[in-house]
């Protein structure tokens, strides 16, 4: 049994395979399971002991797009790492993504070592996106939070610290921090100064912040 477990859903077993392998190179103390599904992944993640310290996901399953099962997947385990790994590369789906506080979006037509250092990110507690070409980079695109992050976002402004606003959105500051990094992730900044700077620019930062303090 190793220290930790890590989860990877994807139905095609070549791909599935050569990805566990990669995994088990790159942790090689972690147990890694491979499935075909995302209930299969959902139902071993349930037997564990403790939470997987990662899920990599496909988006599809049989023409079946999981999007809208990734919501309550962070919230059931929200301590666990969850990367999506799949062949959409459109903005407004990653934004989506994103916006459901998943730590890693990477299209699989990236390179091998791209993916290694994604996932190595991943674990250092980065929120990753890995596009072809860096498609996800750029000017224009629709900025999209979450109502979870919008709410993050204006307490961030009133100066709370993790602690506090964990607090006042009964979660925890574990949580609290996957929601900062997805929403200066989808504010395309680095700092909370510049995601309270972004957020009032772009009329996110819409409440009085004398409420809330």
């Amino acid at each position: 049994m190793g220290t930790e477990c890590i989860i990877i859903a994807d139905d095609h077993p070549v791909f599935r395979d050569g990805l566990c392998s990669l995994i088990e190179r790159l942790v090689p103390d972690a147990t890694v399971l491979g499935v075909d599904s995302y209930e299969a992944a959902v139902t071993l993640a349930r037997a564990e002991p403790k939470q997987p310290s990662m899920f990599i996901l496909d988006l599809f399953f049989s023409r079946t797009n999981i999007r809208e099962e990734l919501e309550a997947l962070r919230y059931e385990f929200d301590r666990s790492a969850i990367v999506v790994v799949t062949m959409a590369e459109d903005r407004a789906t990653v934004q989506t993504i994103l916006a459901y506080g998943i730590n890693g979006f990477i299209n699989k037509s990236v390179s091998p070592q791209e993916l290694t250092d994604a996932l190595l990110a991943v674990r250092q507690g980065e929120v990753v996106v890995r596009l072809p070409a860096n498609d996800y980079a750029g000017n224009g695109k629709v900025i999209q939070l979450s109502e979870r992050q919008a709410e993050v976002l204006n307490l961030v402004a009133a100066g709370k610290t993790n602690k506090e606003i964990a607090a006042a959105l009964s979660i925890s500051p574990f949580t609290v921090r996957i929601h900062v990094s997805a929403m200066m992730r989808a504010l395309g900044v680095s700092s909370r100064a510049a995601a309270v700077t972004k957020g009032i620019s772009e009329g996110l930062v819409n409440v009085d912040l004398g409420q809330l303090e």
